[in-house]
Formats: C-alpha cells, sequence, structure tokens
C-alpha cells in the first residue's frame, strides 16, 4: 500500500511539474505553446495534421494544400523516404500571427513528441513549406538537433528552396563556416541572407558529391556518437 502511495505521489510531482514547465513556456514564448495546442482551436482542420485559418480564401487554401503536396516530393530529392510527421498551420491574419508565428515566413517549433510548422502569408509556396519540412526530417532522424550546425541545417533546407539560388557552387574554407554554426552569427541580420547562400553553395557542393546514402551514413554516424567535423570531413 506505502508503494502504491508512493508511486501516486510521484506521478502527482510529475504531472506538476510538466504543467508548470508548459505556464513558465506560455508566459516566456506563448507560440509554440499555442501550436502545440492548435488542436483545440477553431482553425479548420484538413487531412494529416494540417491546420488553415478560416479566414483563408477556399482559392488559397486549395493552393497551399496543391504546394503542400509539391514540396513533400522536394523532400524526396534529398532523402529516400518522408518519416516525419509535423503539424502543419497555415496563418494569414495579424491575430494569428500573433498567436502562433515569431516572423510572416515559417517556422518550425521543435517538441520531443512532434514538430509544429507554422507558414505566415509571406511563406504561402512550396519553397517555404519544403524547407521547413528538411528540418522537421532532419530532426526526426538526428537523437539530438544539436548534433549539426546551424549552417548545414540551413544549408540542407536551402536545396529544396529555390528562393536562393547560386550561380556557382564552390567549395568553402571549411574553418571559416565555423563562425556559423551557431544560432546568434547565422542569423544575423545584417548578414542573414549572405549566409544561407554560403550554406547552400557548401551543402549543394557536398551533397553532389556524396548524395542522399552520405547525407544517411552522417546522420548515422552523429547518432552513433561520432562528431559532424569528422564525417562532414571524411566525406569531403
Amino acid at each position: 500500500m506505502k508503494i502504491k502511495k508512493k508511486l501516486v505521489f510521484i506521478s502527482c510531482i510529475i504531472l506538476f511539474l510538466f504543467i508548470l514547465i508548459i505556464l513558465v513556456s506560455y508566459m516566456l514564448t506563448p507560440q509554440p505553446v499555442n501550436a502545440m495546442m492548435v488542436s483545440l482551436s477553431s482553425m479548420t482542420e484538413y487531412d494529416n495534421n494540417i491546420y488553415l485559418e478560416k479566414s483563408i480564401p477556399k482559392k488559397t487554401k486549395e493552393e497551399l494544400i496543391n504546394d503542400y503536396e509539391k514540396s513533400k516530393i522536394k523532400i524526396l530529392d534529398c532523402f529516400d523516404e518522408i518519416r516525419a510527421k509535423p503539424t502543419i498551420i497555415f496563418v494569414q491574419s495579424p491575430e494569428s500571427l500573433k498567436r502562433y508565428a515569431q516572423n510572416q515566413t515559417g517556422q518550425t517549433y521543435y517538441m520531443y513528441w512532434g514538430n509544429f510548422i507554422v507558414i505566415g502569408p509571406k511563406g504561402f509556396n512550396e519553397d517555404v513549406i519544403a524547407h521547413e519540412l528538411i528540418h522537421s526530417e532532419l530532426r526526426k532522424r538526428l537523437r539530438n538537433k544539436n548534433l549539426v550546425p546551424v549552417w548545414f541545417d540551413e544549408g540542407l533546407a536551402t536545396l529544396v528552396d529555390n528562393r536562393y539560388s547560386i550561380n556557382n557552387i564552390n567549395e568553402i574554407n571549411f574553418d571559416a563556416l565555423d563562425g556559423l554554426k551557431n544560432k546568434g552569427n547565422f542569423y544575423d541580420p545584417i548578414r542573414s541572407r549572405e549566409n544561407y547562400l554560403i550554406a547552400k553553395s557548401e551543402v549543394s557542393r557536398w551533397y553532389r558529391t556524396n548524395g542522399n546514402t552520405g547525407l544517411n551514413n552522417l546522420i548515422n554516424g552523429l547518432n552513433k556518437g561520432i562528431t559532424f567535423n569528422e564525417l562532414y570531413k571524411e566525406k569531403q
């Protein structure tokens, strides 16, 4: 009986801490929490965990679903199969943007139990959707999202994103990329686009040499504890 009471007490403590974490998270950054709770909202649910704001015109909704289907095909240009099943939320009004999004284009919120992609009005196209789906697909395969530097994560996503076009695919000094491995440097507003182009140039070059097999080997090696630098330089 004492053991049963102890288990109940521990379960209550865990539940309390879980609720407390959600409340604190909501106060600090409400958008990811709102995205996580989208199934309880008034948004229109489409098949496969896709939610669309009701005020989006019917024709636009149809175009978004079509773009989503085309973006899934793009994912197969990088990965051999689609494994991730993120929740995708399309928002348009200022009220919904404030509630769910941190920018008007697109971003992905990573939770232990799944990923939540929010697409704003500036991201209503297959390039942005495919870009965010690549992020989600990579996270599905990696045990720890911090195992890859930001420049590789974003560079991989730009392979299916035609917003970033490069005329030449050149090898970039690997040591120079070290400065773009963290979010603070990579997403610097002044050099953000330039950094995306650098990342696309390097990852395009690497992927052209190593392909899908090399990408899978890189991910498997990371999950086994081998460092990114070791694996990436190995496949130059």
